[in-house]
């Protein structure tokens, strides 16, 4: 038996493997255009662009873990099926469930990786995803100025002019400057202002830049000040908008964390959370016997039928995501979260009991 258990194995991993990677390829090409727009407008370098479409592209991982085995295993097992491997397996008085065997082995092992990535990897990469725009935000800052000898902030209609540029780590300086602003600085003053020295400090951690002007002089008004402060947020320089933590950024634990001490302001969707990553993870187990009913079903009408077939059962899964959400709101409950394996089971249960015992 374990011959033949070794046989479905490689197979089942080789397409599943194949397949996984060409999905996420098409991921990684879809958000291509994104990550380099995004890091662009923040004024971000090449190695931004390709911290974005990683990130971004991480979070389609459990979507691609359950879409690759289901294909995976419906080629697999109709190619077998077609070939009359299946039938002779069934004629030699061997179960059918000894080849499905392969396929639920695959199945749990993925659900363990998935499980593991779900409840921590993923959340993780989910949070840094939005937090490399402060990265972005820095390093517009550091390169601002960096190809001219003058500033347009946009938005403003204010130009700053310097005759040198000093970088100090986390503070850097524009000294000897003229700000030209399209209203004067003070009242009855110039719209032309010159500034000594315009410094901004950028500290790891610090969500705000602090930017200060000394040596203020005005060639109209009196009013001069030696010094002036203001704080900028890095989102704003990098023309992002500001975006909260949510139940998405945070690890299983947690979240769980949060609700046992009372702290969370939601917890029916913390718990509802914590279900839906655990019912992604069971996804690979649920669709191997699904997988291999589909493939016998479709026998004498080829792969592209069964793959044709494997859309009711993704389709039942994405509709049971998006009631469940629905239900949330409606009515707080989050055993909803179960909802897309619900759906399966009322699938598949009728399915392999009759295609396993027939």
């Amino acid at each position: 038996m374990w011959k033949l258990h070794r046989y479905y194995l490689k197979e089942l991993a080789i397409n599943g493997t194949i397949t996984f990677l060409v999905l996420f390829g098409v991921v990684l090409v879809s958000t291509i255009y994104r990550g380099i727009k995004m890091a662009d407008n923040g004024g971000g370098n090449l190695l931004h662009a390709v911290m974005f479409i990683l990130l971004w592209a991480a979070d389609t991982f459990p979507h691609l873990l359950t879409i690759s085995f289901l294909i995976a295993s419906v080629l697999t097992f109709t190619r077998a099926a077609q070939d009359r491997e299946l039938t002779a397996i069934r004629a030699a008085g061997i179960a059918p469930t000894t080849p499905l065997l392969a396929a639920i082995l695959i199945g749990i092992l993925q659900s363990v990786l998935g499980s593991l990535l779900l409840h921590y990897v993923i959340p993780e990469a989910h949070y840094r995803k939005y937090r490399v725009l402060a990265t972005v935000a820095k390093a517009a800052l550091r390169n601002v100025g960096a190809n001219s000898d003058r500033i347009r902030p946009e938005g403003t209609g204010a130009v700053l002019t310097f005759r040198q540029r000093a970088d100090h780590g986390e503070r850097f300086d524009f000294l000897d400057c003229t700000l030209y602003l399209q209203q004067p600085l003070f009242e009855h003053g110039s719209p032309i202002v010159f500034v000594d020295r315009v410094s901004a400090l950028a500290k790891e951690g610090d969500d705000v830049v602090s930017i200060e002007l000394s040596g203020i002089r005005d060639p109209i008004s009196a009013m001069s000040p030696s010094t002036f402060h203001l704080g900028v947020s890095q989102e704003e320089l990098a023309n992002i908008r500001r975006r909260d933590d949510r139940d998405d950024d945070m690890r299983s634990d947690q979240l769980l964390s949060e609700v046992l001490r009372g702290v969370h302001p939601k917890p029916f969707e913390a718990i509802y959370t914590l279900f839906r990553r655990c019912c992604f993870s069971l996804m690979p187990t649920l669709l191997a016997p699904i997988g291999f009913c589909i493939a016998e079903l479709a026998r004498e009408r080829g792969r592209v039928f069964a793959l044709v077939l494997a859309l009711l059962p993704l389709g039942l899964f994405y509709l049971g995501e998006v009631l469940g959400a629905r239900f949330l709101l409606s009515t707080q409950n989050p055993l909803f979260g179960w909802l897309p394996a619900v759906f399966l089971l009322v699938l598949g249960v009728p399915l392999c009991w009759r295609q396993l015992r027939r």
